[in-house]
């Protein structure tokens, strides 16, 4: 299984002139041409359970979700919604570690990458983050690698640096000590150092988005020995881009 961190940035990728929209799609090519998935499994920040579940959708189709709120008008425009894989979700579920849910769909966490990677449309399985600590993300990573039997990549989202003050405030952009150090450690290979990034003065400087859990679950399913950084920038100010591509040899 082929793991990836993508960053879906602001809702304004959708109607701006930005690099991003060609990453993703030269990405989404190179994914077609190398794998062919058969589904994406994709973890958005956005999708946050509360209660310490793993939730899984469950119907037939996801649908999208503009979960955001105040952006120009023309970005409502935009959605994206995918078919559900059923028999992956079934074959999750069966190991008892997944709540099944219908309230949720495609957040813009999760939709926004699709929409530029596969714009043709590809089958989505979609899980939840929670607030367990960062082992039990590592950990439902590692049991969906074990149990999905198809071509299949996971797509955890989500800024290394999430700083909506700065955002709205209109700092002038720079790139965070968080993100520093984290890019170091993905080219360092050294996967033990960034589960250790939890707490740290640099973390709470940056307010990494969703925790980082999708990024940890990711890791789970790959257990990577190495990772490109495809592409990094600061579109925003005080929100950071990234897309990163795990290696298991």
């Amino acid at each position: 299984m082929k793991g990836y961190y993508i960053s879906h940035g602001s809702p304004l990728l959708l109607i701006e002139e930005n690099k991003w929209k060609e990453t993703l799609r030269n990405l989404g090519r190179k994914i077609r041409k190398e794998i062919d998935p058969e589904v994406a499994i994709i973890i958005s920040p956005h999708f946050f359970s509360w209660n310490g579940k793993f939730l899984i959708e469950t119907q037939e189709k996801l649908e999208c979700i503009q979960d955001y709120y105040g952006f120009p008008e023309e970005t409502y425009k935009y959605c994206y919604s995918a078919e559900n894989d059923t028999d992956t979700v079934n074959n999750l579920l069966s190991t008892g570690l997944f709540t099944p849910d219908n309230n949720w769909g495609l957040d813009h966490g999760a939709w926004i990458p699709l929409y530029y990677m596969f714009p043709e449309g590809i089958k989505v399985v979609t899980i939840s983050i929670n607030d367990k600590p960062v082992e039990e993300h590592y950990k439902i990573g590692e049991a969906i690698a074990k149990v999905v039997n198809k071509r299949a990549i996971i797509i955890g989202t989500g800024s290394p640096t999430h700083r909506l003050d700065l955002y709205y405030f209109k700092v002038s952009p720079k790139e965070s000590k968080f993100d520093m150090i984290l890019k170091d450690l993905l080219l360092k290979g050294d996967f033990s150092g960034i589960m250790k990034l939890e707490g740290s003065k640099e973390w709470k400087e940056a307010q990494p988005e969703g925790f980082l859990r999708p990024l940890y679950i990711v890791m789970g399913a790959v257990k990577p020995r190495k990772a490109s950084i495809i592409d990094y920038s600061i579109p925003w100010p005080g929100v950071s881009m990234i897309a990163v591509e795990f290696f298991d040899k």
